[in-house]
């Protein structure tokens, strides 16, 4: 169940180069974002596990990206946790797998709320603006999401002519996932993430899903409440190790 996830959220999210190395999955985009610079480790493997995280230590590095390796309940070797404690590598941050079934939900999308199916500047530009990320990501996420291959929902959230947040929903089978959802600072703890929210899970009910999923960092409060409201719940959890002082 983890490793199907697993492969689901990593088409919804894909990174820009993978190398598959003996049942380990090493993902590269730049540095930009965890998610698609990291080592997955999904399916069984042979060669001995010291030596393949020496391999992907070297690999990062020539790429000029800190290594960084995503653990789950189901990583193989199971024992991967603590060699990668032995070490020196720390638990950096730690992510709740929350799922949903939207099964019974209804209904058209709202008013204020503008939905597209391909990326476009203008959705990017209020993404990025509204995280205040640096400009030189800007192209790396307009990589990340041109990539995809499954049917997506890039939401906007409009009030009185104005961009105030947005949302990508992705959809693979019988599963829809929540990926960005962001509102701008100003009109933040006002319910609007929810909307973003919901909308996503409505188009994605509309187009055959019937389970909602998404990745929420265990500290972000506001975040779990939000999702909790919702009626997510945790699937599981995972964790990224890295060497401390890394970003």
């Amino acid at each position: 169940m983890i490793r199907r996830f697993e492969e689901i959220s990593n088409n919804a999210w894909p990174a820009l180069q993978t190398i598959q190395y003996d049942g380990w999955l090493l993902r590269f985009a730049q540095g930009v974002t965890k998610r698609a610079n990291s080592i997955n480790l999904l399916y069984p493997s042979s060669i001995d596990p010291e030596e393949k995280i020496s391999f992907c230590e070297k690999m990062y590095k020539a790429h000029g990206i800190t290594p960084c390796f995503k653990i789950t309940e189901a990583a193989i070797p199971q024992d991967i946790d603590h060699r990668l404690q032995m070490r020196g590598y720390v638990i950096h941050s730690t992510i709740s797998f929350q799922t949903l079934d939207i099964s019974n939900i209804s209904g058209e999308p709202i008013q204020d709320v503008r939905i597209e199916s391909d990326l476009s500047e203008q959705w990017i530009g209020h993404f990025t603006r509204m995280n205040k990320f640096p400009a030189g990501r800007r192209p790396v996420y307009i990589s990340i999401m041109k990539q995809v291959m499954t049917p997506k929902c890039l939401v906007s959230l409009v009030r009185d002519r104005k961009t105030i947040g947005v949302g990508l929903g992705v959809l693979e089978g019988d599963y829809i996932g929540l990926f960005d959802i962001v509102v701008a600072r100003e009109y933040r703890n006002t319910g609007l993430g929810y909307l973003i929210c919901e909308n996503i899970l409505r188009w994605g009910r509309q187009h055959g899903a019937t389970t909602a999923y998404l990745q929420v960092l265990t500290n972000n409060s506001p975040a779990i409440s939000l999702y909790k409201k919702m009626g997510f719940k945790e699937l599981y959890s995972y964790w990224y190790r890295m060497k401390p002082g890394k970003k």
